[in-house]
């Protein structure tokens, strides 16, 4: 593939269509340039001159690239840790993770292991959690390294947090400006900054207040947490008390916007519901932590319409890398269509990230971001049962081939 100036790949493809639809083409094709911006997705055609082709294993199916808007590399080595509910697992198990990214070399390794695990999975876009500046700065060198896409962010905190992981704000937000010009100077538009505050009960007001100064003034992402946990919640209404409820304090400080990712939004009541609709924030489902801790139920019919609703994986409450398993989850729990669990993990995420015009689908204009799959024995005879056997035959889908804007990045680069 060094050679020519367009690249294909000659598969069945499954292509999200909207919310609860899919394109599903038995003898497709997917035509690339060298620029990796997709040229041509659907039925075989006649090319001159005729572009280079891929080989590919027996019944391959080509899926667009996956993405986790929610997961944490600095818990990467504490998933499966089981038997608690939220407050009581992060003293036990996250905090001390965490506090070890103190040491880079330990970081660096981590984050390779990390996005190897994202990538080996299918995902080509993830929106990540890191610990302190060395921890954050080796996640951004490490995503460079791997060639998938990210957004990025350092973990807030000033209190109710272990010591070693408490913040100076000032301090904090310095090193947000620094990661910010490390991404910059990368330039490969591969990367985004957000700023993550851990959650309302971490975060002081007056931290609160500096960070949503920070990201008026740079447009950076938000990532937190709401209302994952009725004990977290009620904690929240104690420390803020002049505050009528969990998003409130976030809208308080000014941190729902339109580029804030809301992981959880389990117990929100009524009006926190239109007040996270009103600012255009975007709904991270997170079904296998959910149950992993023993959060509560996604309400799904609150948000089942809404354009940016999408899905995590949250490693490392939630146990596996993998967003087909995140999509098994969500079906067990709320029986959505696996139509619309798909859309969630493609197209709707690239809506929550406000990145729709260059991933989530395969679509003339679009980066070539996307997955060689194969699904085993007696695989569907349409797209739907194929979709359903991508999702629920985990012992036997197989991941072949990952590009990122038409790159083969996983298992190795070309």
């Amino acid at each position: 593939m060094k050679t020519g100036r367009r690249y294909a790949v000659r598969a069945a493809i499954i292509n999200p269509a909207g919310p609860g639809r899919i394109d599903f083409i038995r003898d497709g094709e997917l035509v690339f340039d060298r620029d990796g911006a997709v040229v041509h997705c659907g039925r075989r055609r006649t090319w001159r001159p005729p572009p280079s082709r891929l080989a590919l294993p027996r019944g391959a199916l080509v899926i667009p690239g996956l993405i986790d808007c929610h997961t944490h590399l600095s818990q990467y080595h504490v998933r499966g840790r089981t038997g608690h509910t939220l407050m009581h697992w992060l003293s036990s198990y996250v905090f001390p993770a965490e506090a070890a990214f103190r040491d880079r070399a330990y970081a660096r390794r981590v984050a390779d292991g990390f996005f190897g695990k994202l990538l080996s999975n299918g995902v080509t876009t993830a929106a990540l959690y890191a610990n302190y500046p060395a921890g954050a700065e080796e996640a951004v060198d490490a995503a460079e390294r791997s060639g998938i896409r990210a957004v990025v962010g350092l973990t807030l905190m000033d209190r109710g947090v272990p010591r070693p992981l408490r913040q100076r704000p000032e301090q904090a937000l310095e090193e947000c400006r620094r990661l910010a010009e490390k991404i910059g100077k990368g330039r490969t538009g591969r990367l985004w900054l957000s700023v993550n505050p851990r959650f309302a009960p971490a975060c002081s007001g007056k931290f609160m207040a500096m960070i949503g100064r920070f990201v008026r003034e740079s447009g950076a992402y938000v990532q937190t947490h709401l209302s994952e946990n009725e004990g977290e919640t009620a904690l929240v209404g104690r420390m803020f008390p002049g505050i009528s409820s969990y998003a409130g304090v976030y809208d308080r400080f000014g941190l729902l916007t339109p580029k804030t990712l809301l992981a959880h939004c389990i117990h929100l009541s009524p009006a926190e519901r239109r007040l996270v609709l009103k600012r255009g924030c975007s709904v991270v489902h997170c079904p296998s932590s959910n149950l992993f801790l023993h959060s509560g139920r996604f309400p799904m019919e609150h948000w089942r319409k809404y354009p940016k609703l999408c899905l995590g994986t949250d490693v490392g409450a939630g146990p596996s890398f993998s967003m087909l398993d995140a999509m098994r989850d969500a079906y067990f729990v709320n029986r959505e269509p696996p139509e619309r669990l798909f859309y969630c993990a493609t197209m709707g995420a690239a809506r929550a990230l406000g990145l729709e015009n260059r991933m989530g689908s395969l679509r003339p204009g679009k980066q070539a971001d996307f997955s060689v799959v194969t699904v085993g024995e007696n695989s569907g005879r349409n797209g739907r049962e194929l979709l359903s056997d991508l999702i629920f035959k985990w012992d036997q889908v197989r991941f072949h081939q990952v590009f990122v804007g038409g790159r083969m990045v996983w298992p190795e680069k070309l």
